[in-house]
C-alpha cells in the first residue's frame, strides 16, 4: 500500500489553491478582495459610527481604511502569481514600466478637469464655492490620490479589467469593473464615510460608487486600450479620480442639495464618458500588453 509523506500531505492544499486559481482566475480574485477588505472594513464597526470615518475618527480607523483598500492590489498581485507565476509578475511589471505613452500623458488631465465643473457649476449657480479651502487640499489631495492609485490599480486594471476582456466586449468589461469596482467593493466603504445620512445614504451611496466610477472606468477604459495595457497611466488616473474628489468636494446645506449636486456631477462625468468612447477609437494591443495569462 501507497503511504504519503509529510511534505506532500502539506503540499496538498497549497495545489489545491492553485489549481482553483488557475482554472478560475476571476472568481478567485473576486473572493479574495471582497471578503478580505469588507473583513478588514468590518473592523471599523469596533472604533467608529457609521459615516465617522469623516468625522475626526483615531488614527487606527484611517489604519483598517488603508488596509482594506490596500487588499486590492494585494489579491491582483496574489492571484497574478499563484494562476500565472514569476511570467506573468514580469509581464504586469512591464505594464507598470510602461510610460512610453506618448501623447496619452494629456490623458490625464480628463478626469480633473471633469470633476473640476463641479464648483463652477456651483459658482455659476450662486452658491458659495471656498476657493482656498480647495488650495489648501492640493497637496493632501495629490497624497491621497497617490496612495490611493497604487493601493487599488493593480487589482482593477492590473488583474480585473483584462482579464474581463478576453471575455467580454469593451464596454461590457467596463460596465462590470464600475459594478465591482464602484458597487460591492467601495460601497460598504462608503458606508463608513456616508452611514449617518439616514436612508440618503443609498441615493448617495449609488451615485459615487458605481455612479461616477463607472464613468471614470469608461474613460480609463479607452485610454488602456491606447496606452498598451499601461499600468502606470491606470495608477495615475486613479490619482487623479482621488484627488479632485477630496480638493473639489463641496460643502452643502441640507441633504437634499447634496444629493442633487452629487447627481449632476455623476451626470456630467458620464457625458464627458460618452464623448470620449465617441471621439476616441481603441489601438490594437501589442502582446507586451497581454500578462502571459
Amino acid at each position: 500500500m501507497k503511504t504519503m509523506n509529510k511534505n506532500s500531505m502539506t503540499n496538498m492544499p497549497q495545489s489545491s489553491l492553485k489549481t482553483w486559481v488557475k482554472t478560475h482566475p476571476v472568481s478567485a480574485f473576486l473572493f479574495f478582495v471582497l471578503t478580505g477588505s469588507w473583513s478588514v472594513w468590518s473592523l471599523l464597526f469596533l472604533v467608529i459610527e457609521p459615516g465617522g470615518i469623516v468625522h475626526n475618527p483615531p488614527v487606527i480607523a484611517f489604519v483598517l481604511a488603508f488596509i482594506g483598500q490596500l487588499w486590492a492590489s494585494l489579491c491582483g498581485l496574489l492571484v497574478t502569481y499563484l494562476a500565472y507565476g514569476k511570467k506573468g509578475m514580469q509581464a504586469l511589471g512591464e505594464r507598470f514600466r510602461n510610460w512610453r505613452v506618448g501623447h496619452w500623458w494629456l490623458a490625464l488631465l480628463i478626469i480633473p478637469a471633469v470633476s473640476a465643473t463641479a464648483p463652477i457649476l456651483r459658482r455659476l449657480a450662486g452658491y458659495p464655492v471656498d476657493t482656498q479651502a480647495m488650495i489648501g487640499l492640493l497637496v493632501p489631495g495629490l497624497i491621497l490620490g497617490i496612495v490611493s492609485g497604487f493601493a487599488e490599480e493593480f487589482g482593477w486594471r492590473g488583474f480585473l479589467l483584462p482579464h474581463l476582456l478576453k471575455r467580454y466586449s469593451p464596454l461590457v468589461a467596463t460596465l462590470l469593473v464600475g459594478l465591482v469596482w464602484g458597487g460591492l467593493w467601495h460601497g460598504y466603504a462608503d458606508y463608513f464615510g456616508l452611514g449617518d445620512k439616514g436612508l440618503a445614504f443609498w441615493p448617495l451611496m449609488l451615485l459615487l460608487g458605481p455612479g461616477v466610477l463607472t464613468a471614470w472606468s469608461l474613460i480609463m477604459t479607452r485610454v488602456y486600450q491606447n496606452t498598451n495595457g499601461s499600468l502606470l497611466i491606470s495608477i495615475l488616473m486613479h490619482t487623479g479620480i482621488s484627488s479632485t474628489a477630496l480638493i473639489f468636494g463641496q460643502t452643502y446645506t441640507t441633504i437634499q442639495e447634496e444629493i442633487t449636486w452629487t447627481a449632476i456631477h455623476v451626470g456630467v462625468a458620464f457625458m464627458a464618458a460618452i464623448l470620449v468612447w465617441l471621439i476616441i477609437h481603441p489601438a490594437q494591443m501589442q502582446k507586451s500588453e497581454k500578462i502571459s495569462n
